[in-house]
């Protein structure tokens, strides 16, 4: 007797997130924060975003640009001016090759906008580790993106600031305390002229595709591994 055919990614991918905005969708903020920080008076151009959920971002973008959302990415190279990914990438089987795709899809020079949650408030991750602030900019950056700035949105629970034998102690993850902690490693952390990732919620990355002048990452994998006789 012959099984049912196993599931593709995106079928095992739809079905975990199918009841996702069953409850209603995120506030608007979020979305008009995100388009006033990284593509103010955007006008005139082809922004594509992936995992777009209810549209409230690209309802912000649109009529000034041409806005398309999708959950896979039925385009041609170097099509897209910008693409926005917020919150997408840690719900993917595979990362990579969304970022590959990603990456194909837009023009040289063009911006990747994405963010990711700080996996130390408890966010279940497919591949922890990969989602750890450092590990996550080396993924973005071995994968042909440079970097222009990173920017965060909301603080984390102040209690994450603290070691977890010490988080079920009132007074210590306290306002008094963790909160004011985690304020003062903030300014401290930004004057050594380094981003204190550990204190927030969310990192919005802005990146811009540049060339790959050894070729993709998993071909340089190949070359490096495959037997040499």
């Amino acid at each position: 007797m012959i099984g049912a055919a196993a599931k593709t990614p995106m079928e095992i991918v739809k079905e975990a997130h199918r009841k996702y905005y069953e409850a209603g969708g995120y506030s608007g903020d979020r979305y008009a924060w995100t388009v006033q920080t990284f593509l103010p008076g955007c006008k005139g151009k082809r922004i594509l975003e992936v995992g777009c959920g209810t549209g409230k971002l690209l309802e912000l973008l649109f009529p000034e640009n041409e806005v398309s959302g999708v959950d896979a990415l039925p385009y041609p190279d170097e099509w897209f001016d910008a693409v926005i990914c917020l919150e997408t990438f840690e719900h993917m089987p595979n990362p990579y090759y969304a970022l590959m795709e990603v990456r194909r899809v837009l023009k040289r020079d063009a911006k990747l906008i994405c963010s990711v949650p700080n996996p130390n408030w408890g966010h279940i991750m497919l591949y922890p580790g990969l989602f750890e602030y450092k590990s996550f900019c080396q993924f973005l950056e071995q994968c042909g993106f440079q970097i222009l700035r990173v920017e965060p949105w909301e603080w984390a629970p102040r209690e994450t600031i603290l070691p977890e034998s010490l988080r079920r102690f009132r007074l210590l993850r306290s306002r008094y305390v963790a909160g004011v902690l985690r304020r003062g490693l903030a300014l401290l952390w930004r004057g050594a002229g380094r981003f204190p990732a550990f204190c927030y919620w969310l990192w919005t990355f802005e990146t811009v595709k540049t060339e790959m002048r050894n070729g993709p990452l998993l071909t340089r994998q190949s070359m490096q591994t495959s037997p040499k006789g």
